[in-house]
């Protein structure tokens, strides 16, 4: 028998009353398996005495045995009984002893009641931007950029130049490193510009934006200069990019007009998304439970983990370097705002899916999983092996959310 105790919020209490005779029998049960199971020297497996067995493994053994079988058979049936979806749950065992009731009390976390806004009524005034001339200018001056080339010159280095330079001193004496100016910071563009091939210079590459972090002066010397080369808007070079129906100036800017139009639909959908997504969680109302807030807090410390170890930094090394900077607390404070802000998100989406009753059908559950593994480069046999059961059934979770959200977006609209 399940009784609740307390409920406030997501916070509940109740305590579970086993039967003496369910009792009674747990400990005959326990007994029994313990007489099949442990060896006892002088007598053949399975014979020996009870109270030789029990004397053997100890009682509280016994007691701890039985109190665990009876709580596993109990706790699932009165969390049913309370009609409560746990999040995290405190075990408190009472007194055991056979023929006597057993009761346990459970402090638990539930999962919060999640009350939506009137979601019909919601203006989305997000579009997608409108593509220009000036857009369309600037991704081809960007093309051409990517297509740029260095060639080697005899003069001294200007601001566009790349600048090989060797180091003279310190650990890496002997290196060499491309130095590109437009993108060097100050200190090295402002020591390297105006200089020949051959000198030698000091250049200050900056600690941080503190002032109380060190500078580094390092000694270099200039081995080569190149001049960046910036290939011609011409009929060459839309050609040189080999796209069908693409051999004029023309043809490239209509192409390139074309992209951005359609990565402006993409945008002004996922802006739409992202508005309504706002207005939902802003609009609940629940109370996030603690327990889901420190583990989303966690997962994106993990993924920021995995963003750093890519640049060679580990999580630590950059929380002390926060510091240095003074900007841990910071730091910690978004990481803390954007996980609530999530998890409210999280739960009033799973909320407006259960709502709209939205499930997936296998056709596209099977383009959402072909989709997701496109975009990681890999197979579906690989992702669903690398994910694991419970990536699987998050993964599935999201893509119903996807689903419940264009649903929505589409009642608006209609």
């Amino acid at each position: 028998m399940a009784e609740l105790l307390l409920r406030e919020g997501n916070k509940v209490k109740f305590k579970v009353v086993v039967p003496a005779t369910e009792v009674s029998k747990a400990f005959d049960n326990i007994v029994n398996a313990l007489v099949r199971e442990v060896r006892v020297p002088g007598f053949r497996q399975g014979k020996a005495p009870k109270a030789v067995v029990e004397k053997r493994v100890g009682s509280d053994f016994v007691d701890n045995e039985v109190a665990k079988h009876l709580i596993e058979q109990n706790y699932g049936k009165a969390v049913k009984e309370l009609d409560l979806i746990l999040l995290s749950a405190n075990v408190d065992a009472g007194k055991l002893e056979k023929g006597a009731e057993f009761e346990f009390t459970v402090d638990a976390e539930n999962y919060p009641e999640v009350t939506l806004p009137n979601w019909e009524a919601f203006t989305i005034e997000a579009t997608a931007p409108v593509v220009t001339d000036e857009d369309v200018q600037k991704a081809l001056a960007e093309l051409q950029q990517s297509r740029a080339t260095y060639e080697q010159v005899e003069r001294e280095a200007q601001a566009e130049d790349l600048v090989n330079v060797e180091m003279l001193d310190g650990e890496d004496a002997g290196k060499t490193y491309p130095v590109y100016l437009e993108r060097a910071e100050a200190g090295v563009r402002n020591a390297l510009l105006g200089q020949g091939v051959g000198a030698e210079v000091e250049v200050v590459v900056a600690g941080g934006e503190s002032e109380d972090v060190e500078q580094t002066l390092l000694k270099v010397k200039i081995l080569d200069i190149k001049q960046k080369a910036v290939p011609e808007l011409n009929e060459d070079f839309a050609k040189s990019f080999q796209l069908e129906n693409v051999d004029s100036v023309e043809a490239l800017t209509a192409r390139v007009r074309q992209d951005l139009e359609a990565q402006a639909v993409i945008n002004g959908k996922q802006a739409r998304r992202d508005e309504f997504v706002k207005k939902l969680g802003e609009g609940s109302t629940l109370e996030i439970p603690s327990v889901l807030l420190e583990r989303r807090k966690e997962a994106m410390e993990a993924d920021l983990e995995n963003d750093l170890k890519k640049q060679g930094i580990t999580l630590k090394a950059y929380r002390e370097y926060l510091k240095l900077e003074n900007k841990l607390e910071e730091f910690e404070a978004d990481i803390a705002t954007g996980a609530q802000l999530r998890v409210r998100n999280d739960l009033a989406l799973e909320k407006l899916t259960e709502v709209l009753g939205t499930k997936l059908e296998a056709e596209e559950w099977n383009t959402a999983l072909r989709n997701y593994a496109i975009s990681v480069r890999t197979s579906v046999p690989n992702l669903l092996k690398a994910l694991g059961d419970e990536g699987v059934d998050n993964f599935k979770v999201i893509a119903t959310r996807d689903k419940a959200l264009e649903t929505a977006l589409a009642k608006l609209s209609a």
